[in-house]
């Protein structure tokens, strides 16, 4: 009899045991160092609790395997995930409270030194200005005590800028000296006399240059737009008068900010060299226009204004030469609005001249720029589209000014087709709303020439009708027709809808139609007759056109909805004039030859609709016998 042997221990049981029991102790590891640092920000938020103790996690430590286990006959470990790293939670980082505008890094220091710059600047005005009023020291002394400290304050500019933190002081310093020396060479040449005017410019365009030159190595544009409009704003204050030499001046500040432009994204300096000559020169203007005893020759006016207009075509188109930083952007937008800037004054001085000469000199403005739009190709885009519009307002001057006020909206109208028929070849929808807006200010100015109110008795057309209102009146034709096929050629209609384009210039065709023919007949025939004549043709114009509209409609069905409803229109409209004006108005043979065309038209209109009916319905009827 044997003794029956004890059950042995599965090997690979106790493994997986031991695998599971060291997972477990694993988390809880994990679990004690999360709840470490959730103590850790808790005592940090509440400081004057006590401290908690920390969390001790036991190490786990294996214990013996049973010395006896059922036997199994087989044990499958279920196989277990891949083990991520642990990594513990970190706090997001607290969000910072918006700091307010005054307590920003730099900010008072820049406020400070503007201030300083614009007070120590009225200090200068009132030493050379006041001082001089009050006769208190001596020319001499006022002018060499103001160069001392202009001087010292550069000195003392460029001792400060190494230093550290020194750049804002330096720049409001140097900009402040730089400008006083300015002003104390104006006043040498302005108050005291001197040095004559062309050379204190020079000498003043020198000291500016020196200062844009220091901002330039500095790569400051604050310097030099404290220099340019610290010169500029106090230069009135010490001139006390609109004259020349105030002008001077300031195209000498206009031209010396140019040069630090070149090649750099220094957008504000453009505006602030220009805009105060710019407003000098309009106020000049106005002011000679409006009042006598001013101190500027008219013909002085004309030249400052295109010497400024010059400038700012040139800096504009030197800064945005292809391969310019300042091509495009913000910086290459304000050049092409500096441009603008510069040349409104140009555009003010037909007040001072007379309508040949405005018309001349706008007529060479108007070439210039249009040809140099044109041709300029390596330009930006706004800026040719800047000086575009700019040629055009010169052109327009040009018209108005050249031209009699009965024809004046003739030419202008013919200008409006020209700019239209190229926007339609070029493909330009820029020229075309160029166009535009020549052609509205044109049949503006058609409508109150040829009123409906002048069309209605013969007394009032022949006062106002001649053969200037016919001549307007074909322009106002070619310029509406013009304009419904641009619409066509760029797009700015659907296929669709280019019917009832059409439709809407019809109107305004058959308006100018019925004018040109009115004041025609008067032209030939005289007040009464012509204006019989005249109507009647219109009557036989007006029906012609709703036949053709209607004729339209059947040959084209995508457009038949449109020209069916335009030419009824056109026949009830026809139909209503010729009972309701005609037949009270027109004489007794001009009146049966009206009402004979018109019944004749309507006859082969409807002869027209009924054969086209009958030819659908033989359509549908073999259809349906199929």
């Amino acid at each position: 009899m044997t003794t029956p042997s004890s059950p042995a221990v599965d090997p690979r049981l106790v493994t997986a045991l031991s695998d599971e029991c060291e997972s477990i102790g694993r988390q809880l590891r994990h679990m004690g160092q999360n709840l470490s640092i959730l103590q850790t920000q808790l005592t940090t938020m509440r400081p004057a609790a006590p401290a908690a103790a920390p969390v001790q996690v036991p190490a786990y430590v294996p214990q013996p395997a049973p010395q006896h286990v059922a036997p199994q006959p087989q044990y499958l470990r279920p196989p277990s995930p891949p083990q991520q790293p642990s990594v513990p939670w970190q706090p997001s980082p607290p969000k910072q409270p918006s700091v307010p505008w005054w307590q920003r890094d730099g900010v008072i220091s820049r406020l400070l030194a503007i201030a300083g710059v614009g007070v120590t600047l009225i200090g200068v005005v009132m030493l050379l200005v006041l001082a001089a009023q009050a006769g208190f020291f001596g020319p001499p002394l006022r002018v060499i005590g103001g160069a001392a400290l202009s001087g010292a304050l550069i000195f003392a500019g460029f001792r400060v800028y190494g230093r550290p933190g020194g750049r804002v002081g330096a720049i409001a310093l140097a900009a402040t000296g730089f400008a006083g020396l300015y002003l104390d060479v104006m006043a040498a040449s302005v108050l005291y006399g001197w040095i004559v005017s062309p050379l204190s410019m020079v000498i003043a365009f020198g000291i500016a240059a020196a200062g844009v030159s220091v901002a330039v190595r500095w790569n400051s544009e604050p310097l030099a737009l404290l220099i340019v409009l610290g010169a500029a704003l106090a230069a009135p204050a010490l001139a006390g008068a609109l004259t020349l030499s105030l002008i001077g001046f300031l195209v000498a500040l206009q031209v010396a900010g140019f040069s630090a432009q070149l090649g750099r994204d220094w957008k504000y300096l453009g505006m602030a060299r220009t805009v105060p000559v710019a407003i000098v020169l309009i106020a000049a203007i106005i002011g000679v226009s409006l009042f006598d005893g001013m101190q500027v020759d008219s013909s002085a006016l004309t030249i400052s204004a295109v010497v400024v207009s010059l400038i700012g075509l040139s800096a504009a188109v030197a800064l945005q030469w292809k391969g310019s930083p300042s091509r495009d952007g913000v910086a290459g937008a304000w050049s092409s609005a500096t441009f603008i800037v510069a040349t409104l004054p140009l555009l003010g001085v037909d007040v001072l001249l007379g309508d040949q000469m405005a018309s001349l000199l706008y007529g060479v403005m108007a070439l210039v720029l249009l040809v140099g739009a044109a041709a300029g190709a390596a330009l930006s885009t706004h800026l040719r589209m800047g000086i575009a519009g700019t040629g055009a307002v010169a052109l327009l001057l040009c018209c108005v000014a050249g031209s009699p006020q009965s024809l004046t909206a003739a030419v202008l109208l013919a200008v409006a087709t020209v700019f239209i028929v190229i926007a339609g070849s070029t493909g330009s929808r820029f020229v075309c709303a160029l166009g535009s807006v020549f052609a509205a200010i044109g049949l503006i100015g058609f409508l109150e020439s040829a009123s409906p109110s002048m069309l209605t008795t013969s007394r009032a057309a022949s006062a106002h009708l001649d053969a200037l209102t016919a001549l307007t009146s074909l322009t106002a034709i070619g310029v509406l027709v013009a304009f419904v096929w641009v619409m066509s050629r760029l797009a700015l209609v659907s296929e669709n809808n280019i019917a009832v384009a059409w439709a809407i210039s019809g109107m305004g065709i058959l308006y100018a139609a019925t004018c040109a023919l009115v004041a025609s007949g008067i032209e030939i025939w005289g007040g009464t007759t012509g204006f019989v004549f005249g109507h009647s043709a219109a009557t036989v114009v007006w029906m012609l056109a709703a036949t053709s509209a209607l004729v339209f409609g059947l040959n084209n069905r995508e457009h038949a909805h449109t020209m069916l409803g335009t030419g009824l229109t056109l026949t009830c409209a026809a139909l209503a004039k010729l009972f309701l004006f005609d037949l009270a108005t027109l004489s007794g043979l001009v009146r049966g030859v009206a009402f004979l065309v018109v019944g004749l038209l309507l006859l082969l209109v409807g002869t027209r609709y009924a054969r086209a009916f009958g030819k659908a319905d033989q359509i549908n009827s073999a259809s349906a016998a199929r």
